[in-house]
């Protein structure tokens, strides 16, 4: 009997261990490959959205309208009234609103006496008159359509013409008289001009109660003619007259004016004579 060396059992387990590896590595060709590895997606963003409103129901879907708001009536700007060179009187026209409150300014001086007349088809437009600092001067609150009255400073005054229940067309003539002094010792003054545009002419002079006054105009009535008034105290010599001559005792310590009054607005040189003693 023959005995195996050992060196053949190594090699017969040799041949059967790569036997083995080589079917193992057969088997591992057959099998799945594995999966890839891939990102995994991220989570998906929420995108701010506004909210719908609500639906209306249908039996509340009326249409829906928007009321404007009332606006007041703008008020014109303030009027400046400029007499023209050589003139003390201007004439402003217009139409004035119920209600609405027409503004002019006049700059004038002090001691200086305004006048103001306002016409209008029913007598019912009214004037207010007032200083810078809003001191009346005629309270609107009175109604009055005539005014006249010694300025107490020299400053822009305010002249409101106030609608009354119906728009109507107006006629507002302000003067403002021309201060007249006599030289020292002096009682005589004569005054020469001219009817500008057809315009009133007016002079102030201040007279002590008692004293005469004599005026004389140099034009005839049938061109121009005077009018004499007390600031204060009224008429002395009315303009429905047409005269060109007067005399009078004075009432009262006060400034007195003296219109020339060009008839049917006829520009008239003139020359007017007045003394006072």
């Amino acid at each position: 009997m023959l005995t195996k060396h050992p060196i053949s059992k190594i090699k017969s387990y040799s041949m059967i261990a790569s036997l083995v590896i080589s079917i193992l590595l057969l088997a591992g060709c057959n099998l799945p490959s594995p999966l890839p590895l891939t990102a995994i997606p991220p989570s998906p963003t929420l995108l701010a959205t506004s909210i719908p409103p609500s639906l209306t129901p249908p039996e509340a879907q009326a249409t829906q309208t928007t009321t404007p708001l009332p606006t007041a009536s703008a008020t014109p700007g303030a009027m400046n009234i400029v007499f023209a060179t050589g003139t003390t009187a201007a004439v402003e026209q217009g139409t004035v609103q119920p209600g609405q409150v027409l503004v002019f300014t006049l700059n004038a001086n002090q001691s200086q006496p305004m006048v103001l007349i306002l016409d209008s088809p029913q007598n019912d437009v009214t004037l207010g008159v007032f200083e810078p600092n809003g001191n009346k001067l005629l309270d609107p609150a009175n109604k009055w359509n005539r005014w006249q009255w010694l300025l107490p400073k020299t400053e822009l005054y305010t002249i409101q013409v106030i609608g009354g229940a119906t728009a109507e067309n107006y006629t507002l003539t302000a003067k403002v008289a021309q201060l007249v002094n006599f030289a020292s010792g002096a009682t005589t003054i004569t005054l020469n001009g001219k009817t500008v545009n057809g315009y009133i002419f007016s002079y102030a002079l201040s007279c002590q109660a008692n004293q005469t006054m004599t005026a004389t105009f140099s034009v005839s009535s049938s061109s121009a003619y005077i009018d004499i008034f007390g600031i204060a105290t009224g008429v002395l010599l009315s303009a429905s007259t047409k005269a060109n001559t007067w005399t009078g005792v004075l009432p009262a310590t006060q400034e007195y004016v003296i219109e020339v009054i060009p008839n049917n607005g006829q520009v008239v040189n003139y020359s007017l004579t007045v003394s006072v003693h």
